[in-house]
């Protein structure tokens, strides 16, 4: 099995708290937890750059404005156009010079391999029932998986932080390993954690264009997320995921 050792190791990584543990409060944090760290060359020659800075257009509202959210309003819902927009252009494909046969997606994925794979708790979206579904990202349509009370409460109860539960959308992201083990081997395991972390960025940028809340976070329990996606480590295993509402 290609990259038997990369899963091995991924799976003892899993963050399986006991369900029901509290987070701890930062008042109790050491306070190296807190410091901002950064390095410096003193001895070197420093050069200043231009305060003059390139013009982004809305480009730079979205970098200005882009935070963490951790508060959601219960009685504010995401709309069916925010929600198809925010999947179009964070996992959604993209045609390349005009030749709709040709396609990439709006992140960069090594290899064009595209191992990632895109589930959602929706809670709180016009139209939509809430329920756990699957992002098909050829179609750009979304799978019901199930809609189920049980099954959502399930996967909240394995939320880490009990503001994350208030989220109207909780955006998984999973990757399913073999599709950059076949090609890159055990290098492949570096590949797929930066083309999360490119993807989970794409999603905050969007949320922000759209005046959306949303927080990435790895507070999940992981075994417990696969579950109830229904999807088995060896093959499947849950990554990152961003809490999103208003």
């Amino acid at each position: 099995m290609n990259g038997k050792f990369c899963r091995k190791f991924h799976y003892q990584t899993n963050f399986d708290f006991p369900i029901g543990t509290l987070p701890t409060s930062p008042q109790y944090w050491p306070k190296e937890w807190s410091e901002i760290y950064h390095k410096e060359y003193p001895r070197m020659t420093r050069i200043k750059l231009s305060n003059k800075i390139l013009d982004l257009g809305n480009f730079r509202n979205a970098l200005v404005s882009r935070q963490a959210t951790r508060e959601y309003n219960l009685e504010k819902s995401l709309t069916f156009e925010e929600l198809s927009t925010l999947l179009s252009y964070s996992a959604g494909v993209k045609s390349l010079n005009n030749n709709s046969a040709e396609t990439r997606r709006f992140y960069p994925s090594g290899g064009a391999r595209y191992p990632l794979e895109i589930y959602l708790l929706i809670q709180r979206v016009d139209t939509l029932s809430p329920g756990i579904y699957h992002y098909n990202v050829k179609e750009n349509s979304l799978e019901i998986l199930t809609v189920d009370k049980d099954d959502i409460d399930y996967f909240n109860e394995g939320l880490y932080y009990p503001w994350s539960r208030d989220a109207a959308l909780t955006y998984v992201i999973t990757s399913v390993w073999e599709r950059n083990f076949m090609k890159y081997k055990q290098r492949g395991y570096r590949i797929i954690l930066l083309e999360a972390g490119h993807l989970a960025h794409n999603v905050s940028l969007i949320c922000a264009a759209l005046g959306i809340g949303c927080c990435n976070s790895v507070g999940f329990h992981n075994t417990r997320m696969n579950d109830v996606l229904d999807i088995k480590h060896e093959d499947e295993d849950s990554l990152y995921m961003a809490t999103i509402g208003k």
